[in-house]
């Protein structure tokens, strides 16, 4: 007589449809909206609560406001992210802390690629309302603009969606759709056309090194020339205005910059590793950053 051999449970999928689908990124711009009005909200509510206004603030005051808002906001959004990736059946993936693979000029082509770039686009943003921000001042400001924001924001659009989406959809589709959602999270037209440029740059580069660090580094440096514009007085001002009415020197300039531009895309194309096609072809949706 045979034995009855017992047949083994499965636990079964939470969901059939495997993370991430379009509905997910939508779900996920959706839920870091709720946590970004809802983080407002009770920040506004708090101040009213105390007889005050936002407008009432000190400079140094709205850095600390601006400090603490942004750290409850995405730190609630990186949470939710993380719940909702559980929910979904969303396997984990490894966003890459180590400092393997870091190379320092791989980080100054990005960086200069990225600030040219705002330079290029500039005649594009000229058909645009002007980008207004209001950062405060003092050290909580900078806390805010150069550490909480990269941080959060690398784990979310790099680590997270960036990780998620190349693990399904591939590199080239993943570097597209995880910049876009990084440009819509900032929602004024010209921070969202630079930063999905930004957002490009920034997925290549941990494509490339494999650790978020380096990310992470290039967003505070960015972040960090933008608020030194800002504190300076310069954020409104474009550079063709520099010039007057010598449009022949604008236009060298533009031109100096459009060299400088392709030379860094160059530089940064030397540094993409070349593979044997059997291994690049086993690489390609590797989900370990």
């Amino acid at each position: 007589m045979e034995a009855m051999n017992p047949t083994p449970t499965q636990e079964p999928n939470r969901m059939s449809v495997p993370f991430p689908t379009p509905f997910d990124v939508l779900a996920l711009l959706g839920i870091f909206f709720v946590s970004q009005i809802g983080v407002m909200l009770f920040a506004s509510l708090v101040l009213l609560a105390t007889g005050q206004g936002l407008a009432d603030l000190t400079p140094e005051a709205r850095g600390g406001y601006l400090a603490l808002t942004t750290l409850l906001s995405l730190a609630i959004a990186a949470g939710a992210f993380l719940w909702y990736r559980y929910v979904r059946g969303g396997k984990w993936l490894s966003m890459g802390l180590a400092w393997r693979r870091f190379r320092p000029m791989l980080l100054l082509w990005a960086f200069v690629m990225m600030s040219t770039a705002g330079v290029l686009l500039e005649p594009l943003y000229e058909l645009m309302p002007m980008l207004h921000q209001d950062v405060g001042r003092g050290l909580w400001s900078i806390v805010a603009v150069v550490v909480i924001a990269p941080v959060f924001e690398e784990f979310i659009c790099r680590g997270f969606l960036f990780g998620s989406l190349r693990e399904r959809y591939g590199t080239t589709r993943a570097v597209l759709f995880s910049s876009l959602f990084f440009g819509i999270l900032h929602l004024q037209p010209v921070a969202v056309i630079n930063a999905f440029v930004m957002g490009v740059v920034l997925a290549v580069v941990y494509a490339m090194t494999r650790t978020l660090w380096a990310p992470i580094l290039l967003h505070a440096a960015n972040n960090a020339l933008a608020y030194l514009l800002i504190v300076a007085g310069c954020s409104e001002m474009r550079f063709s205005e520099l010039f007057g009415g010598e449009r022949w020197l604008y236009l060298l300039f533009y031109g100096a910059t459009l060299c400088l531009f392709a030379w860094s895309v160059w530089s940064l194309w030397q540094m993409v590793p070349r593979k044997a096609p059997m291994q690049a072809s086993s690489d390609k949706n590797e989900g370990s950053m």
